[in-house]
């Protein structure tokens, strides 16, 4: 019993001296804590200044926020983060006529993800137009937020749930994640025994949590570019998507011809400097 009594004892002593056994001041909200007499069979009679109940709530947040954190950051090892734009924030994205609503519904997403539950947007458009970007720039805006985000594009979710070893870890990740972004939907068809592989992830998902995605097709053309690799399968897909997501078109003239002329212009200036 003896190493017990002093293992209460040490357990006594570093809650006295934590908490202190004279009177004192609540940082938080200024109210007078004054300490109590307690007993105990191992120490006897001792003084300790009780906890407030707000210093007691924000140590339970810290805690709560800790054990997010790290739960996040696990997840977040199942992202694939280098396939995100660089430097892709809300703030810099220059909205026109045919992109200022999907840019809207974007960022009302990642102000208000607990109003929206379980539902999705799925972004699609022509190449260009930034859906990559608002993807991106929502990951980011989330993750400040405390909410962890899984990255990836449709054909690197195949791949990895493909994978003979660590397939469940991306499964569980795929699964966990407080948002599914999944990316390129419909730029490559997926085989026959691939597609089981992207319905396990959406259905694992489905009327729980929250998926986004991106594309260059509508759902009209996602469900043809299926169908014709494997009847059916392309249906499905289109049901599941408009049953979780609000669907959100980009329209407008591509920016990357635009963004070829700045790096030329860039460049010249540079040159010039030379001259």
């Amino acid at each position: 019993m003896e190493p017990i009594r002093q293992s209460l004892h040490q357990v006594v002593k570093n809650c006295i001296e934590k908490q202190g056994s004279s009177e004192r001041n609540c940082p938080h909200c200024g109210k007078v804590l004054k300490p109590i007499e307690l007993f105990s069979e191992v120490i006897g009679k001792f003084q300790v200044t009780p906890v407030c109940k707000c210093e007691a709530e924000r140590e339970m947040a810290d805690i709560k926020r800790f054990e997010r954190a790290k739960r996040n950051g696990e997840i977040h090892e199942y992202s694939d983060d280098d396939q995100m734009v660089i430097g892709a924030t809300l703030t810099e994205y220059e909205t026109e006529t045919g992109t200022i609503r999907g840019f809207q519904v974007i960022q009302d997403f990642t102000r208000g993800i607990e109003e929206w539950g379980a539902k999705g947007i799925y972004l699609f458009g022509e190449n260009g137009l930034g859906k990559s970007h608002l993807l991106s720039a929502a990951t980011k805006e989330l993750r400040n937020h405390g909410i962890s985000v899984v990255y990836t594009t449709a054909k690197l979710l195949i791949a990895h749930t493909r994978k003979p070893i660590g397939k469940w870890d991306y499964l569980n990740a795929y699964r966990a994640a407080d948002v599914l972004i999944i990316d390129e939907l419909g730029a490559e068809i997926p085989a026959d025994w691939e597609m089981g592989e992207l319905f396990t992830v959406l259905n694992g998902r489905q009327n729980r949590s929250p998926i986004l995605y991106g594309s260059n097709f509508t759902v009209k053309e996602l469900e043809s570019r299926f169908n014709e690799r494997q009847k059916g399968w392309g249906t499905r897909l289109m049901e599941r998507i408009i049953e979780s997501s609000v669907l959100e078109e980009l329209t407008g003239d591509s920016r990357r011809f635009d963004l070829h002329i700045e790096n030329t212009e860039q460049l010249n200036r540079r040159l010039m400097k030379h001259d």
